[in-house]
């Protein structure tokens, strides 16, 4: 019996070492690597963080290192077995240390090297037929990539796009633009084509716009067309006023014709409105948009149409019929209305009665003026009696659209010398920097 006894306490005790040896060799295991966890974004310096995920087998505290080439890692305390560092592309040792001062290392080659988006910087919602831009995609990426893009569109015959991102309008209608990246990461836009409007050009020979000639659908077009190219730009800013002055001008196929005001019966108060001025967003074409006019004399009559003249202008006589269009305070009151500046329905000169020369600091015009810098497209210009809008401004030369007997036209002076004849012209320019919110985005007016 005690034989027996004693076989069980051996067997007992023996067992016991056995679990305490097993225990002692679970406590020195060393840690695994399960997992490696790649972050969804990457990190300002084009790195990625990367979460290693480690089994241990005890309690005790574990800690990770990074190493590639001479670039190491501060010892980092792991949390919830999860280790986390912002590697980049190559061969790393990462060291883990455990049970205070035991330390494994595993080698790891990581290839974070990704084209990580796409976006097309010139996106538009019209093009003029026969004309043509650049839609300025780019990628952004980390490493050695392909960074090749593929550009696409969903109707070639309508609008085609080249493999540097050209794009040519050949007749009207809409498609898809596409660019995408070797790893199918894309971006597109929706891109109309219309011949309402052309390639932007320089050209005051225009035939004047027939009366109701465009339809409810075509009207509301243009409106888009202007609206979308303001929005571009900035509205409130200077690169919008511009954007909505070189618009009838430049890009609509037809002149506006100029039309004395009707309706003004004395310095401060109207009664009349579309007739000589058109104080609105869009344009006065067709007649739906004569029937938002509520005050009339002889009208309503949109642009183009016949309209029986009130006022001698020493050219046009009274109580004969002219196609309406804009005398040129009405213009350039259409033009910051539409270039998002709303300063009031005011007429030119120099009266100190809400005209349009009270909106800024008026400056007299030289040489040394238009050369300062200080002149800006957008800034109003004209001599008392008369107002216009400089539409852009370079070190040679100076682009003023206005309303005259022509029409609404667009011209370019030479300012370059102190005799050109532009100095003769024009008298002062109305600095209009407290009228607007900055620059905003200046349009290419020659696209």
């Amino acid at each position: 019996m005690k034989k027996h006894k004693f076989v069980i306490i051996l067997i007992i005790l023996f067992s016991i070492l056995l679990v305490l040896l097993f225990g002692l060799l679970i406590y020195n295991k060393e840690p695994v690597i399960k997992n490696y966890n790649y972050a969804n974004h990457y990190n300002d310096d084009k790195t990625l963080d990367v979460t290693i995920d480690l089994k241990n087998y005890n309690n005790n505290p574990i800690y990770c290192k990074f190493i590639i080439g001479k670039e190491e890692s501060d010892w980092i305390k792991t949390n919830h077995k999860k280790c986390t560092y912002n590697i980049k592309t190559g061969d790393y040792i990462i060291k883990i240390k455990y049970n205070k001062d035991k330390v494994i290392e595993y080698k790891k080659k990581f290839n974070i090297d990704k084209v990580i988006s796409i976006k097309i910087n010139e996106k538009r919602k019209y093009v003029a037929v026969g004309g043509s831009f650049n839609i300025n995609a780019a990628i952004d990426y980390v490493g050695d990539v392909d960074t090749s893009i593929t550009y696409i569109s969903s109707n070639p015959d309508i609008i085609s796009i080249n493999e540097t991102g050209d794009i040519y309008a050949n007749s009207d209608g809409k498609v898809t633009i596409s660019a995408k990246t070797s790893n199918n990461l894309e971006d597109k836009f929706e891109l109309t084509s219309t011949s309402l409007i052309r390639p932007r050009l320089l050209n005051n020979d225009k035939e004047i716009v027939g009366c109701n000639v465009y339809t409810k659908e075509q009207v509301d077009m243009l409106d888009d067309i202007l609206n979308s190219e303001v929005e571009k730009a900035g509205p409130g800013t200077r690169a919008g006023v511009v954007a909505a002055a070189t618009f009838l001008p430049m890009e609509f196929p037809y002149k506006i014709p100029y039309f004395y005001e009707n309706g003004r019966l004395s310095d401060t108060e109207r009664t009349v409105d579309g007739e000589g001025r058109w104080y609105h967003k869009g344009l006065y074409l067709g007649v739906d948009k004569q029937n938002e006019v509520k005050n009339v004399l002889s009208g309503p009559s949109s642009w183009g149409c016949s309209l029986m003249n009130w006022f001698s202008d020493g050219t046009r006589s009274p109580g004969e019929y002219y196609p309406n269009g804009f005398d040129c305070s009405g213009y350039v009151a259409w033009i910051l209305k539409n270039g998002g500046l709303d300063p009031g329905d005011r007429g030119a000169g120099v009266t100190g009665i809400d005209d349009m020369t009270d909106l800024g600091e008026l400056k007299y015009i030289n040489y040394d003026l238009l050369h300062s810098g200080s002149v800006k497209p957008g800034d109003l210009i004209g001599w008392d009696g008369h107002i216009a809008v400089i539409a852009w401004i370079t070190d040679t030369d100076i682009y003023v659209t206005e309303s005259l007997l022509p029409g609404v036209v667009l011209d370019q002076y030479d300012i370059s010398s102190p005799y050109s004849r532009f100095y003769y012209r024009y008298e002062y320019i109305i600095d209009m920097s407290n009228q607007y919110s900055g620059d905003g985005n200046y349009p290419n007016i020659w696209r």
